[in-house]
């Protein structure tokens, strides 16, 4: 008689939804004594401070079916840390900070031989298989699937599965200058040896082949969530040797092209993604990244005549200095004022995209309901860089292509740098 491993989460899991773990002592005459409570030993491992955290909990069993439940998401989102990728990265491929993380649990017991006896802890009873978490947050009945139907195996990058990207937009429109990265997974760090980039013209004819090596490094945990420069910009700023192809990457005669990872040998392991290049138009483009709900980022470009607003606060006294004089006390209109102690404005900006389908709306909701988003600009040094922001937006309205007809996404940014003028 032993305790027994019923459920637990699935070997890669969204660290912000459930990841119950749930255990049996089927042995009734232990699981009756007293003060009897299940051991959960929670095990990090945390990248950053390369250590092991240990959480215990105790559980008491359900008084209807004697289990033991716990449920892990708690303790183990503390360590997941998702970040968009350095602005002015060279690399290809590169792993993640904390965006993903390693656990295990081991199971045990404690309670007492009798009434006076002390309770003693019986830990380590069983231990559970590594879980991977990351920083997705999935609506309740899509996890539900995503559990009941292993559809984790869809986003693993392998020779067997050929996972998709960490995206629900599948075929980005770029500006030849955009910065942006896609994300992946994999079960196995050395499945992806390199990258291709195919481009094309506007006729569809191939214009050259470009293979880049994933020189990130596959034996730290992390590795099993990678980012891949796919925005021509990200693309053009790798620096090292290519397989195949020299830089620039992305020049005035690519129209369309293609990103593809591979294992040594021309094995693909993940999808294609297609990429179309495009030309501004007159107005400013505003290019949003934002994480989406596979805890990856996403990047978006509002083209439309977007604007900017500003609101203020302040806090102020009224001011009644006399002015004195030889001849003594005398006031004057000019001095009666009303003077501000504190005063501070923030800038926002209301961005409004081209016309858009149903499918890049539904997509758009991501950003609309984002827990981080980040204002693409180029900064006083004529860099590309990153500027935070919110987005203040509280709703979503559907659009459907065959009864709007044509319709435009917008969406209010808050940018976080609030100019104070005076404390």
């Amino acid at each position: 008689m032993a305790i027994i491993l019923k459920t637990s989460p699935r070997t890669f899991s969204p660290v912000y939804n459930k990841n119950e773990h749930c255990i049996f002592q089927d042995d009734a005459a232990i699981r009756t004594k007293p003060d009897y409570r299940y051991l959960f030993d929670i095990k990090i491992s945390d990248y950053i401070s390369g250590s092991t955290i240990i959480v215990r909990t105790k559980v008491s069993p359900d008084p209807s079916n004697a289990l033991g439940v716990q449920d892990v998401q708690g303790f183990v989102e503390q360590y997941v840390k998702e970040h968009i990728v350095p602005y002015n990265s060279t690399d290809a491929i590169a792993n993640t900070e904390n965006a993903i993380i390693s656990y295990f649990v081991e199971y045990g017991e404690e309670y007492r031989l009798t009434t006076s006896d002390p309770i003693v802890e019986y830990q380590n009873q069983l231990t559970g298989d590594i879980k991977w978490a990351w920083g997705s947050s999935l609506e309740t009945h899509r996890w539900i699937d995503f559990y009941n139907n292993l559809e984790y195996l869809n986003y693993l990058f392998d020779t067997n599965n050929q996972g998709e990207f960490l995206t629900n937009y599948k075929t980005p429109t770029n500006f030849i200058t955009d910065l942006g990265w896609h994300w992946y997974l994999t079960d196995d760090p050395v499945n992806v040896d390199f990258m291709r980039v195919l481009t094309y013209d506007n006729a569809g004819v191939l214009i050259d082949t470009f293979d880049i090596p994933n020189n990130a490094n596959t034996a730290v945990d992390n590795s099993r969530m990678n980012s891949v420069a796919t925005a021509p910009q990200s693309l053009n700023n790798i620096t090292g040797a290519f397989l195949v192809g020299a830089q620039p990457v992305i020049t005035s005669s690519v129209a369309t092209y293609t990103i593809q990872c591979f294992k040594t040998g021309g094995f693909s392991v993940g999808e294609i993604l297609t990429f179309t290049v495009d030309t501004p138009c007159f107005y400013e483009v505003y290019r949003i990244h934002f994480e989406n709900e596979y805890g990856a980022f996403d990047s978006f470009n509002f083209t439309k005549n977007s604007k900017r607003s500003s609101k203020g606060s302040r806090k102020s006294y009224v001011t009644n200095s006399p002015t004195l004089s030889n001849s003594g006390i005398s006031y004057k209109h000019s001095t009666e004022n009303k003077v501000d102690y504190f005063g501070m404005n923030t800038d926002s900006i209301s961005l409004v995209s081209d016309l858009i389908d149903t499918d890049t709306n539904n997509w758009l909701k991501e950003m609309a309901f984002t827990n981080r988003a980040f204002l693409e600009f180029t900064d006083s040094s004529g860099v590309k860089n990153f500027k935070p922001c919110k987005v203040l937006s509280t709703s979503w309205s559907e659009s459907i292509d065959a009864i709007d007809k044509a319709f435009n996404f917008e969406v209010e940014i808050e940018l976080a740098d609030n100019f104070k003028q005076r404390t």
